[in-house]
């Protein structure tokens, strides 16, 4: 009996301590806000509506780690978005071979990660003292470099990666998430970090087709943060870049003010592409809450000049930890952009969510963090 009870004891101490060695985390986000557009460039009118992810897509995932010993890790995160506003689907109209339309199908609506099912992230990892090895569906390097210097954080109606229809950024996010990709980071040695990615396009027959790459370097040390990034994506036959992005920039804190400041040169496409942007802003602590407020000056280089420029400011006060009220107000300026393409040209306000409708936006919600 002495026996049994002295194996049982070691047993549970031994599966304690497996079990001390790894951990799963359930983790989300729920933001909702109240949307006004206004000035849209073919006057379509104003929307009002309520919106799930303005200043983050609203979220559930999971993380997890494993201490493999030596100082070596295994983890993964699993994220996906969902519509906190509604359950309602993604509907598509059915056209006839006159394009006329005869019906429409509905699919699941994520609201973010390109609406797919743990389309926000998707990846595991591997570190150690050699540094962190990734593979999956990941945020790239460049985007994270943006959201962390921008003010807004990608996020809000002031938020500095707003886009047009045809997919023209007033700066632009490096592809945001990256397929297929494998990323390297190496150990932060005094503040520094560097790191470089490859996405695959995974054609059969041509490995080069829409193949994305990248690298960065960053320093962050106390109030200090500062970083370049490089993003390139191949063309859909692998013979040239698409689009190449050189991302670089920084933010201090002096406690009384943090300061914002980045400038990005977008190129490609033979010489179709040619754009330099730059961004400042301020965030400033103001009673309980943070006041931001930022000016992005988007530069259209080619013959097209189609220049761009947005004001925005916000205003996010905590109620606790993980909730806490926002608003924010943007408004941009666009250039040179004329005739039938107006409608698909114009960069328009949008959020960490939607797409925007108009040329100025207001919003104002809550989010809560678990």
């Amino acid at each position: 009996m002495k026996k049994s009870l002295l194996a049982l004891a070691v047993l549970t101490a031994v599966s304690g301590a497996a079990f001390a060695q790894s951990s799963v985390t359930l983790y989300g986000k729920v933001d909702l806000g109240m949307v006004y557009d206004a000035g849209n460039p073919v006057g379509a009118g104003k929307s009002v509506r309520l919106s799930s992810g303005v200043t983050g897509g609203s979220r559930i995932g999971f993380k997890g780690v494993e201490d493999l010993g030596g100082g070596n890790k295994f983890s993964f995160q699993l994220e996906t978005g969902y519509c906190a506003d509604s359950a309602a689907g993604q509907s598509t109209n059915v056209n006839d071979a006159n394009n006329k339309k005869i019906g429409t199908t509905s699919a699941p609506n994520f609201c973010t990660g390109s609406n797919n099912f743990m389309g926000r992230q998707a990846h595991g990892d591997l570190t150690g003292a050699f540094g962190a090895l990734s593979a999956g569906r990941q945020y790239s390097l460049g985007f994270n470099n943006l959201a962390t210097i921008d003010p807004f954080g990608a996020g809000f109606a002031a938020q500095a990666n707003n886009v047009s229809n045809t997919g023209t950024y007033l700066v632009d996010p490096s592809g945001i998430r990256l397929n297929n990709s494998v990323t390297y980071s190496t150990p932060n040695v005094a503040g520094f970090t560097g790191s470089v990615e490859a996405a695959f396009g995974e054609v059969v027959g041509n490995w080069k087709s829409g193949r994305e790459t990248g690298a960065g370097v960053n320093y962050a040390s106390g109030p200090v943060y500062a970083g370049v990034t490089y993003y390139a994506v191949n063309t859909a036959a692998g013979s040239g870049t698409a689009k190449r992005v050189t991302t670089f920039g920084g933010s201090y804190d002096f406690g009384v003010v943090k300061v914002h400041a980045l400038g990005q040169k977008v190129s490609g496409n033979n010489g179709a592409i040619d754009i330099f942007n730059i961004m400042g802003g301020v965030t400033v602590p103001v009673g309980a809450g943070s006041l931001m407020a930022s000016y992005v000056k988007h530069n259209d280089r080619t013959s097209m000049d189609e220049d761009a420029n947005q004001i925005g400011i916000g205003y996010q006060y905590p109620l606790s930890k993980r909730t806490a009220l926002y608003t924010s107000f943007a408004r941009i300026q666009n250039h040179n952009i004329q005739g039938s393409a107006t409608s698909n040209s114009a960069i328009l306000v949008g959020n960490a969510t939607d797409a925007g409708t108009g040329q100025k936006a207001f919003n104002a919600g809550v989010v809560h963090n678990f």
